[in-house]
């Protein structure tokens, strides 16, 4: 009768049981080695008759070990003449730590068992000692498990393997490394200058007419203080001097100007551009109203200046490169209105609601921005044109300036990063500047025929109105904001703040098996 092995599996509490079985029946000899894998004993035994099978079937049942199996297995192999690796499960019994003696489960031989039919087929061909489930290629390898004498599955790849440094077109295999390596930042070798401008074309155009446009327009505007600073001096006046207060925040709205249009530019707000050629049109109508104010102010009035040119060609400038910038603002407004709309869409994705949430973020944004020329412009004209060092309405609008300007940052930085205190407090200061400024609308309104406000009404109702609208429009968005705070806008926006920043690579192991589909 053909020879068959019989593979079983077995702790190390049941290895010593079956040394002993071995040493007590010669006819039963070692046919493999012992070995370890993960916590489990393998032995090979070799039966040549099926009485030894018998035999060695009996003792495994007083060991509790599967005997019905070594039984159906041994029978089937010995009967085909196979030479295939039996695996059968055998342990120890956690609830009958002491040999069975229930006769009930000896095994019980058919008299007619020599046909193959009547067993069950094992499943000897799924072991990867006798078979190849999948088909070897070039970069095949395979991995020997060393002995292990812990419960601790080992790992899939050897630490000893050292990752793939490039990525394969031809087998796939992805770089990897173990264990993962922390990945490098790339550092950015730019210049300062590159980094500082725009990567479009249309926004350095955009802000560089910003630039020439604010640069010819405050050398002029301190031209024309100089010389209306002469005109005081050779005719003194009782009334507190208009024209260099308004000068001066003409030559601040145009500051205010260049820095909104290169935070515009950065934090691609398109609104905000459509805001700042709305902004640069009342530039316009106030240097043209200003022609007459300072040509009454510098009349008679030769010197003073620092070039010679007449104060009527100076007047004339400023209005004419303000009217060329706004045509220039309208073409690249509407060329970087196309380009930011693909660049948003990029980093938001499609999500409608995120792209709702972040148009009323921008347009809050963008109110809070324009809040704050407003708001000094009326407070400067307050203290400078109406105000007296002793009334103490003069130290209480001192102290109200920076404050306001700290409320504004904090608005800021509330809608920025979701803080909800942080965004009550905004609103309540809201509230109490909209009082304070409807308050001051109405005083000047009531007294704009006294000495105090004749000259200077126009200038602050409409400053006073202005800030009022925006206010209101402010305290309405924030509540808007306020709804949309822990519905993804945050993640967003930090998406978009470190969209600069390399993507990572791979890091996780790959299959080494080519053959095989990996989920990693």
């Amino acid at each position: 009768m053909s020879s068959g092995k019989i593979a079983a599996q077995c702790s190390h509490a049941t290895l010593a049981c079956y040394k002993s079985m071995l040493d007590n029946n010669p006819a039963v000899s070692m046919a493999g080695s012992v070995w370890e894998r993960c916590g489990q004993t393998k032995v090979a035994l070799q039966c040549k008759t099926e009485e030894e099978l018998l035999l060695l079937q009996t003792r495994a049942q007083s060991l509790n070990l599967c005997a019905q199996s070594i039984q159906d297995a041994g029978r089937t192999q010995i009967a085909a003449g196979s030479r295939t690796v039996l695996g059968i499960a055998a342990a120890m019994s956690a609830h009958k730590p002491y040999p069975s003696q229930d006769l009930t489960s000896r095994p019980y031989l058919h008299p007619n068992s020599s046909s193959d039919q009547d067993f069950k087929a094992s499943y000897d061909d799924l072991i990867d000692e006798h078979g190849a489930p999948f088909a070897t290629n070039s970069t095949h390898q395979t991995y020997t498990v060393g002995n292990m004498h812990s419960h601790r599955r080992g790992n899939s790849v050897p630490l000893s393997v050292k990752g793939f440094s490039t990525k394969s077109d031809e087998t796939h295999e992805t770089a990897y490394s173990y264990p993962p390596t922390i990945p490098t930042k790339e550092v950015d070798n730019r210049k300062i200058w590159e980094k500082i401008l725009p990567e479009s074309l249309a926004c350095r155009l955009y802000v560089a007419t910003v630039l020439v446009e604010t640069t010819i327009d405050l050398a002029i505007e301190g031209e024309l203080f100089l010389r209306v600073r002469e005109a005081l001096k050779a005719k003194p006046s009782a009334q507190p001097p208009r024209m260099p207060v308004y000068l001066a925040i003409f030559a601040l709205a145009h500051v205010f100007q260049f820095v909104m249009a290169v935070d515009a530019v950065y934090a691609r707000n398109t609104l905000q551009f459509i805001c700042l050629t709305a902004f640069n049109a009342l530039f316009l109508l106030y240097a043209i109203i200003q022609i007459k104010e300072v040509r009454e102010d510098v009349a008679g009035i030769t010197g003073g200046g620092v070039s010679s040119i007449p104060i009527n060609v100076l007047t004339i400038i400023i209005p004419i490169v303000i009217a060329v910038s706004e045509i220039a603002y309208i073409g690249l407004g509407w060329k970087i209105y196309n380009e930011f709309g693909w660049k948003v869409y990029k980093f938001l994705g499609a999500d409608r609601r995120i792209k709702k949430m972040y148009v009323v973020y921008q347009i809050y944004e963008c109110l809070v921005k324009f809040d704050v020329f407003f708001w000094v412009g009326f407070s400067v004209q307050f203290i400078w044109l109406v105000l007296t060092d002793t009334e103490w309405e003069y130290y209480v609008t001192c102290a109200a300036l920076p404050l306001s300007i700290v409320l504004l940052v904090e608005g800021h930085l509330a809608a920025r990063y979701e803080n909800k205190w942080m965004m009550a407090t905004f609103m309540s200061g809201c509230v109490g500047a909209m009082i304070y400024f409807i308050y001051k609308l109405i005083k000047v309104l009531l007294y704009k025929t006294s000495d105090q406000y004749i000259l200077v009404w126009k200038s602050l109702t409409v400053f006073s109105v202005i800030a009022i609208a925006l206010l209101f429009l402010t305290f309405a968005y924030s509540v808007l904001v306020l709804r949309n705070f822990g519905r993804g806008l945050k993640d967003a926006l930090t998406r978009k703040a470190n969209q600069g920043v390399g993507a990572q690579n791979h890091q996780r192991v790959a299959s080494r098996n080519l053959n095989r589909m990996s989920i990693d």
